[in-house]
């Protein structure tokens, strides 16, 4: 099993390499959930070098986890799937340069590059960033008809909303 690359190699000649790691070592990101079934995540990561000889890293990662919906604490598998792109740097100084500077939004964030990167720990930062704040269902197996489709509202009663669009008709 492949858990670290050489990040200069993989930019400079524009490979990939793929790997399959246990979810269940991934310790960080299954702290606080429920059990787990035995499952994999699959992961690639991808080197680049754009035209003025900046190098980057492409990371994908799927997984399924086991989480607790925070509406009908009903328990369900939620499917993960992370795609980031990071530049790489040599040195620390670089990145707080780049945090002290102006901040694009569309500039992608920075990691220090290594002979011996960590992918799998790559990996599980970007699964763990990617879990819901609150984790639900999209609908609720468990709650009655009425709340899934009025989100627990009341039915009957008119929409504050449209009462005032009706206003400014007026």
């Amino acid at each position: 099993m492949i858990s670290t690359v050489d990040t200069w190699d993989l930019a400079r000649l524009g490979r990939e390499q793929r790997g399959e790691a246990a979810l269940a070592s991934f310790a960080r990101l299954l702290d606080g959930l429920p059990a787990q079934a035995e499952s994999l995540v699959s992961w690639a990561i991808a080197g680049q070098t754009d035209a003025l000889q900046r190098r980057y890293i492409t990371l994908r990662a799927d997984a399924t986890v086991r989480m607790v919906c925070q509406r009908c604490l009903a328990e369900f598998d939620l499917p993960l799937h992370v795609e980031t792109r990071l530049q790489l740097v040599e040195t620390e100084a670089e990145i707080q340069a780049e945090e002290s500077g102006e901040d694009d939004p569309e500039a992608p964030d920075q990691v220090l590059g290594s002979s011996f990167f960590d992918v799998l720990s790559l990996v599980e930062d970007e699964l763990i960033l990617a879990l819901p704040y609150v984790p639900k269902h999209e609908v609720c197996p468990s709650l009655p008809k009425e709340l899934n489709d009025s989100e627990g509202g009341d039915a009957g009663r008119p929409s504050p909303f449209a009462v005032l669009a009706k206003l400014k008709k007026d």
